[in-house]
């Protein structure tokens, strides 16, 4: 990749993929339709987030070794942040968007875990937050 690497697209797509949590968290009252299209706008905000995950993230840190004592410690705090939040937001993810696999759409199995979607929202804002600045800091 010459204009952007692995980093800056695995931002990228997480950018896209919070921003359909946005919209999705955002038309989220109304019709049962509403409610669906929320469901599948969250859906394919954690489909992004596990191909960003699967396909960048993990390859990138088994085949790139990274040497910590080269960070200051504020950087190996950032970065461990950006982790944690990072692997607490997938699994959050996958506590809200399980439901929906294991009943017909249309039975709103999701709202059992409604209570899990703010702190779910809230720490993959955190984690991409965190990502734009390990990336854009040049930490990594």
């Amino acid at each position: 990749m010459s204009l952007f690497g692995f980093g800056e697209v695995s931002l990228i797509i997480n950018i896209i993929a919070l921003f359909l949590l946005i919209v999705g968290v955002v038309r989220r009252k109304g019709s049962k339709k509403v409610l669906l299209r929320h469901g599948y706008l969250s859906i394919l905000g954690f489909a992004l987030k596990m191909i960003t995950v699967s396909f960048i993230m993990i390859p990138t840190l088994v085949m790139t070794p990274i040497e910590m004592s080269k960070f200051s410690p504020l950087d190996y705090w950032i970065i461990i942040a950006k982790v944690t939040f990072g692997i607490l937001g997938t699994v959050m993810g996958f506590i809200c968007i399980v439901p929906w696999f294991f009943k017909p759409l249309n039975q709103m199995a999701c709202i059992k875990v409604k209570r899990w979607m703010l702190p779910t929202f809230l720490v993959w804002t955190l984690s991409v937050v965190l990502g734009a600045v390990v990336r854009l800091g040049a930490i990594i």
